[in-house]
C-alpha cells in the first residue's frame, strides 16, 4: 500500500531537510541575483507539490531556515552561559559561543545564505532578525546583571552592554563571513573580552603584580 508523506513523519521530515539543506547550498551560489525555486526542488530531488506540502511559499522556506537556525544558536547560548561559574564567565562564554560561528565552516556556510541580497529581500526578513537578534543580547543582558549582583561585573549596565557586545560580535562574525577577518579565533575572543568585560577589582587585585 502507497503511503504519502503526510502519513510517515520520518519521510516528510527527510523531505524537509533535503529542501533546507538544497536552499543553504545553492542561494546566493556564483553570485545570482535570485535563485530559481526549480533549482532547489532539482537540489532537494522533490517536486513542487512535495515542496508546498512543507513550505507556502520560497519566502516562507527562508524564514524557516533563519528561525532554525537562530533557535539552534540561541539553545547553544542558553546552555554555554549555565555551564559558567559565575556571570563574567557566563559573559565570556556567550561571547566565545556566538563568535565561534565564524570560525566553523559548516555553520559559517550557512550563516552566509542569510547574508545574500537575495534573502535581504524575502517580506519579514528583517523584522524576523531583529526579533532574533533581541533574543540573544537577552540572554547576554540577565547574565550581566547577574554579574551586578555577584559582583564579577559591578559596573555592567546590561541592556547598554549587551546591546554593544552584540553589535561588536555579529560585526566581526559578518567580516569572517565575506573573507574580511582573518585573526585567529581565539584572538578575537580576546579582543572583546578585554574591551568589555574588565575583571573586578578583586579579581583584578589576585591576578596582578604586586606593588
Amino acid at each position: 500500500m502507497l503511503r504519502l508523506a503526510a502519513d510517515d513523519p520520518d519521510r516528510a521530515e527527510r523531505e524537509r531537510r533535503a529542501i533546507i539543506r538544497a536552499a543553504h547550498r545553492l542561494i546566493g551560489r556564483e553570485g545570482r541575483a535570485a535563485t530559481p525555486l526549480e533549482d532547489i526542488l532539482r537540489g532537494a530531488g522533490v517536486n513542487r507539490r512535495t515542496f508546498y506540502r512543507h513550505f507556502p511559499s520560497k519566502d516562507a522556506l527562508v524564514l524557516t531556515m533563519q528561525r532554525e537556525a537562530a533557535a539552534g544558536v540561541r539553545d547553544s547560548l542558553r546552555a554555554a552561559v549555565r555551564e559558567a561559574g559565575d556571570a563574567r564567565a557566563a559573559a565570556v562564554a556567550w561571547i566565545e559561543e556566538l563568535l565561534a560561528i565564524g570560525w566553523d565552516e559548516r555553520a559559517s556556510r550557512d550563516g552566509r545564505t542569510f547574508m545574500t541580497p537575495e534573502v535581504g529581500l524575502v517580506v519579514g526578513i528583517a523584522d524576523a532578525l531583529e526579533d532574533i537578534y533581541a533574543e540573544h543580547r537577552g540572554i547576554l543582558a540577565e547574565v550581566l546583571a547577574a554579574g551586578r549582583t555577584d559582583g564579577s561585573l559591578p559596573a555592567a549596565q546590561p541592556e547598554w552592554d549587551a546591546l554593544a557586545i552584540h553589535a561588536v560580535v555579529v560585526r566581526y562574525l559578518e567580516m569572517r563571513a565575506r573573507g574580511r577577518l582573518d585573526r585567529p579565533y581565539a584572538a578575537v575572543v580576546d579582543d572583546v573580552v578585554r574591551r568589555f568585560l574588565p575583571p573586578s577589582p578583586e579579581a583584578a587585585g589576585l591576578t596582578g603584580t604586586p606593588g
